[in-house]
Order: C-alpha cells, then structure tokens, then sequence
C-alpha cells in the first residue's frame, strides 16, 4: 500500500511545491467524502469531458468499479466523436482496476501487474500499440492543470468551492499519473521485449564516413520469415517517438526501422538539416535490404521533414525502394523556408531545434515569446531581413546560407527531384494532405510534378479537413472553428497500412482510394474520387476584378469591368504602426490588401479544386510579394478558409529565375494556388478575396528595388507601393452546382 501514499498526497494538495497553497488543506480522509458528495451532480454526464470529471470522482471516492463502467462509457463516447481517443482510456481502466484489486487486498504491485496484464497485455499488437503511446504523459502539465484549477478555489475551502469537481479531477489525474509512469515502466519494457525483436543501437556506415542511427523492431512471431522493412527516416530524433513507429509497423507483420539525419542521436558529428538525407537514406535502404530477415523491399513511411527525406530517397532511385508513403510533405525551397520564393520568419528557429542537441532542442522551440517579441523588432527595426539573426544576438549559419539562395536554384534542385528526374521515379505514391495542413503546398507539388512528368505514376492521394499532425496524432473533430464531418473522421494510419497492404501483399485498394485523387466535400459529408486535381470541380469560372464598390467591398462580376477606374492598393513600407496589430477573431486579415466578393448565393454551392488566377497589373516598383486568400462569408458572418496563393512577383514566370517587372508598363502575372479545397457554401453565402501584399512581422518584406530581398531595408520603402489591376484581371475558381446569385445587398 505505500506505494499510493505520495501519489494521494500529491493528489490532495498537501505536498506539490506549494502550487496549492491558497486552497484550504483538506485531510486525506476527508476527501473521498468530498468527491462522492459530488458525484449525484455528476451522474447525467454524457459528453467526454463531463465523464472524465465523474470516473475521476468515482476513482477519488474509492468507486473503482463504478469508474471503470464510466470509463466503458467514454470509449463509447469517443468512438462517435473523437475515435482517435479510445485507446487513451486503458491507461485509466488500468488504474482504476488496480486500485479495485489492492482495495479487495491485494498488494498494490501485483495489483497493478494483473490490472496491466488483462487490460494491455492480452492485447493482440496491432491494438496493444495504439495503447502504448498513451501511457506517456507530461507530469508538467498535469501539475499546470492542477494549478490553473487550485486558482479557481483560491481562498476557499474545497468543500466550498464552486468547481471542486474539476479541482479533484485535476489532482486525481496527477495522483494517476505520478503513480503510473513509473511503475508501468518495467511492465510495458517487459511485454514490448515479448512482443518484439529490438534493436536500438544500430550504426549504419555511409560511403564517406559517417554514421547513421536506426533503430529496428521486428514481432518476435516472425522471426524465421523474411520481412518487409517499413523505415521512417527523420531528422527528429527522439526515441519514444521513433519506438511507436517502428513498433507500429512490426505490430502488422513489417520490419519497422526508424533512421536518423546524421549527427542526430548516436550519430557522430554536426547536423546538417536537408543536405545529406538523400544519399543516407538511400545508404539506410541498401542496408536493410541485405540483412538475413529481409525480403529485400523496403517502404518509406512518415510526412512533414520525413516526407521530404522520401523524396530524396527516391531521387537516388534505391534498387529496394519499392514504395513511399507520404503526408504533409515538405518541399524544400518550395514550401519552406520560403514559399512562392518568399521567406516565412516561422522557419527561422527550427534550425536551433533540430541541431541545437542530438536529439530536439523543446526549451528552444517552444520560446514563442522569444521568436514572437524577435519578429516583431525586426519589423518595427526595419533592418534587413537578413540581419535577423544579428537582431537576436546569436549566429544562425542555416538560415543565413538559406536566404543566399532566393531562387529556386541548384542548391535546392539537388535535394529533391526536379523536372524529367520524376519521370524516372517507377514506385506507387501514397500522398496523404488536409485542408487545414501548411504542409499541403509541399504534398501538392511533389504529386502534380510526378504526374506531369510521369503521367502513368501509380499515384494515390487522400485529401480531407485534416491539420499538420493528423497522421501522427489524430483526426481532430474540429479543427480551427469548423466541425470535421463523420465521414472524415477516418484513422489515417489504418488507411496508410491498407494502401502498404494493397502494396506488398497484393490486397484490394479500399474504397476510399478507389481515385488518383479522394478528397472529403467538408459541409457535404461526402467523399469524391477523381483522377486528376482538375477533376476535382465538374466546371470553372471567372471572377473579374472590378473597381466598383458596395460599402467597403470591391464587386467581383462575371465579365471584364471597363467602365470604373481600376482598383488600387497602396502600401506604404516605412509605416510599421500595425506592429502589434491582430484581426479580430475569425476574420480575416485585410491589411495592405483590397477585398473582392460576391453578391449572396441564391443556392448552395460547392467550390473544388485548386484556383487560378490572371492579373495585368501596373506598379511603381520592379517587384512586389502578392498573397491571394479566398474565403465564403456564411450568412451567420463566419469566414471559411478555401484556398491561397503566396509568391513573389518576379518569381511567378519561373522560380529558378527572377524576372523583374517593368514600372509603369501593363505586366502580366499567372499563378495557380498553393492549396486546394473543397467546400459545400450554404445558401446566402458571399465568395470573398483578400488581394493584398504581405507586409507583418512573419514575413520577409519585399520592397521592390529588385535587390536580394534580403538585403533591403525600411531606407528602400521609398514612395509607396501602388498596384492597380487592369481590366480583365481574373480569378478562376472551380465548382460543382450552378453560381446564381441574390441581386442587390
């Protein structure tokens, strides 16, 4: 029983650094007395977070089995809203298990191992790994929700507080949770070893001396049969993340292998972000395929950095790889640093996080104050771009050989394929992308470039309201104000291994990939399937930029605007009076930019695809940074985000060369959208452009001399920028339904 007794303390407010020393102390035997008086009020609890607060009074009133039956109801919970969370909750029914066992006597040790061993350990691997992960837990912030809830009681007693519930929900959950992280360690160590075959001290030889780190896990059922390897290569190492992964992969019969960017974990040696992981992971697949478990294939799996790594594997053309599958890839020198060849300040201090250490420098990348407050005295400064890392006192080598190269130039055309090099890439392409995911601009071009280039590619590519993260973590039921539709609350993870399984054992493609191109209609509920992103609207139309207003709106109209004077932005670089400057929440922001919409929708409208777009434009400078935002206005005034467009002017002919515009005389920009969407608007909606030029503290600022953009400065601003739009200057958006509209306001 002593084992419990820190975590109950902990739990009660009486000894965590004195985060609870405004509430009144409670005694230990006081407080089960407390929670079950609370629990009446409690018992209509329907919603996941409602049910989280009972089975944690339920624990706190010694009502194990009682929390247990409530944990059954929030796995039911999850499933219909947040599926992604079910396994989340064995870790709870663990606990509560066990402290049932140790109530009717048993020792709270073998308590906890039998709880663990019918919970987790009679799970078959492919669940038992899904659970694993939520055995994890940041102690800090379940210590931060303690105290943000003792804030709530500050001054009362517990009894008295209007939110006790919820404190002693906070403090049961770091009774758990202090208790559970290091008592399940052997346990889960124990059955992993049972499970699987590890090894996680692999060192693998590259040509020119370096090392590579990996780690693989193959399922302890298979060892005498050969395998196929599955291997994530990536630049952020952190071992619990890199076990999942592979664990993951052997759990489905596969050899799971997870590999580091040289100088990354065991690894000797500096780190040096992009520029050897093609070569490495070519070096990687070559290996694995000749060890005695192999089948001789290997797939690449992961997204983000690690679907760029992909890429550069495939441009080496590895005799073994036999497949990648990808999500929110990144393109570098596309997407990222720079996106349209214009600089993003995001990227800056992602160096210091993936170099700064071997393994992820968090301390670093979580200063968002730090980088914020930086941005925004560069901004307000007016110095160069470049001279960022000046501003902040410490070197950054990485950005700074970056921002040499503002074309997309051959030290980015080495790192990932370019032009007829797709053409040679023969192995199936998984592609995996969401609407919400800053990574779709990288997912985009990889796809579209292979299939020019390549038009038999075997490619497949799954679009939906998805965020960044949403292979590794989840599909989120709601993702920045809009409610995800059933139908694409989807585990992606399974639909990835399906498409291996289709792969490497010849099974049937889902339905879902049934397409090149699968894409979730979100207001529909609906998925579609199409063979090509052109495809994805049934027929396009022309919005004209006019100069006609209706209150502070410019008009789009379906036919050129000869009549009015053209629309004009002016944008005055010297004034940073916007430093601190943030629009209202949900709106969009209109700063430096004119605003183009529609009359209302007579009917509802479902808007598809990538748009285009085609502007003749006469400026004052050699050169200017254009953003194009499109949104629908819902008749309740909310903004939904379709699609974008970043570039710089000169670049728009061709990134690998600048083309300066010529002042004064007509110059014609085309660009298509980085980003695609697909959208039902309801009835009564308005279609709304933000055409603007980028001007903040993120964004590198472009001022128009038609120097190294990076090398200008607030003393470039000169007279303000001024674009006017030529008549016939268009936007092209696609669509499926009739485009009708209400006349007048």
């Amino acid at each position: 029983m002593k084992v419990f007794v820190l975590p109950i303390l902990l739990a009660w407010g009486l000894v965590v650094s004195g985060a609870h020393a405004s509430v009144a102390p409670a005694t230990e035997a006081a407080l089960p007395g407390i929670a079950a008086s609370l629990i009446a009020s409690h018992a209509s609890a329907a919603t996941p977070a409602e049910l989280i607060v009972l089975y944690r009074l339920q624990l706190a009133a010694g009502r194990y089995a009682d929390a247990e039956a409530t944990l059954d109801r929030l796995a039911a919970a999850y499933r219909s809203s947040e599926p992604r969370l079910v396994p989340s909750v064995v870790p709870w029914q663990t606990y509560a298990r066990a402290k049932a066992y140790e109530a009717n006597g048993s020792e709270a040790s073998a308590a906890l191992r039998r709880a663990f061993s019918e919970l987790y350990g009679s799970l078959p691997d492919d669940q038992a790994v899904d659970v694993g992960p939520w055995y994890e837990v940041d102690l800090d912030a379940v210590r931060a929700k303690v105290a943000e809830q003792e804030k709530a009681c500050a001054g009362m007693r517990l009894a008295d507080c209007p939110s006790a519930a919820n404190l002693i929900a906070a403090r049961q959950g770091l009774a758990a949770w202090t208790y559970l992280v290091p008592a399940l360690k052997p346990l889960l160590e124990a059955d992993t070893q049972r499970r699987f075959l590890v090894d996680d001290q692999i060192l693998i030889p590259t040509p020119d001396g370096a090392k590579i780190a990996a780690i693989l896990v193959r399922p302890r059922s298979a060892q005498s049969t050969r395998l196929t390897a599955l291997l994530n290569f990536t630049i952020y190492a952190n071992d619990d993340w890199s076990m999942d992964d592979a664990k993951k992969m052997a759990a489905h019969g596969y050899a799971g292998v997870v590999a580091y960017t040289r100088g990354k974990g065991r690894s000797p040696g500096a780190v040096v972000p992009y520029v050897h992981d093609g070569d490495d992971a070519a070096t990687v697949i070559a290996w694995l395929a000749r060890q005695a478990w192999s089948d001789g294939r290997v797939g690449m799996f992961s997204g983000s950095y690690n679907g760029f790594t992909q890429w550069a594997a495939a441009k080496h053309h590895p005799p073994a790889l036999k497949a990648i599958a990808t999500h929110a890839t990144n393109a570098p020198g596309i997407d990222t640093p720079m996106q349209g060849n214009v600089f993003q300040s995001f990227i800056y201090y992602w160096p210091f996080y993936t170099t700064d250490t071997k393994g992820l420098d968090d301390k670093a990348f979580d200063d968002r104050a730090h980088w914020t407050g930086l941005e925004r005295q560069w901004y307000v400064s007016g110095k160069p771009y470049r001279d960022l890392d000046k501003i902040d006192g410490r070197p950054n080598p990485i950005f700074d050989t970056w921002l040499k190269h503002p074309s997309y130039d051959a030290y980015w055309r080495r790192l990932i394929p370019y032009g007829r090099e797709f053409a040679d890439i023969d192995i199936p392409v998984f592609v995996e992308t969401g609407y919400y995911d800053g990574g779709m601009v990288g997912a985009l071009y990889y796809f579209q470039q292979h299939l020019t280039y390549r038009p038999s590619a075997d490619d497949r590519m799954l679009i939906g309201p998805y965020h960044h993260i949403a292979m590794q973590t989840g599909v989120l039921p709601e993702v920045d104000g809009y409610v995800v539709d059933k139908a694409a609350l989807l585990d992606l993870q399974d639909v990835r291994l399906k498409w291996f399984e289709h792969v490497f054992r010849g099974a049937p493609l889902p339905d879902l990939l049934s397409d090149r191109v699968n894409f979730e209609v979100m207001g529909a509920n609906t998925w579609r399937h199409v063979s090509t992103l052109a495809d994805m609207a049934a027929s396009y139309r022309r919005f004209y930029l006019t100069g006609r207003h209706e209150g502070d709106r410019l008009l789009f109209d379906g036919a050129p605007d000869k009549q009015s004077l053209p629309p004009e932005l002016v944008v005055n670089f010297a004034d940073r009076s916007d430093a601190d400057f943030s629009p209202p929440a949900g709106m969009p922001d209109t700063r430096n930019a004119l605003v183009f919409e529609t009359q209302k929708l007579t009917k509802a409208l479902e808007i598809d695809g990538l748009f285009q777009g085609r502007f003749e434009v006469v400026t004052n400078k050699r050169d200017f940074d254009l953003a194009v935002n499109f949104y629908a206005l819902t008749p309740d005034g909310r903004y939904l985000d379709l699609a974008s467009y970043l570039g710089r002017a000169s670049y728009m002919q061709d990134r690998t060369q600048r083309h300066l515009l010529q002042p004064g005389q007509p110059n014609t920009l085309a660009f298509q959208s980085q980003m695609v969407t697909a959208r039902l608007l309801p009835a009564g909606s308005r279609i709304v452009a933000v055409i603007g030029v980028p001007k903040t503290p993120q964004t590198q600022i472009n001022y128009g001399t038609g120097r190294d953009v990076s090398t200008e400065s607030m003393a470039d601003a000169g007279d303000p920028l001024r674009i006017r739009w030529l008549a016939g200057s268009y936007l092209e958006l696609g669509m499926r339904g009739s485009l009708e509209f209400v006349r007048g306001r």
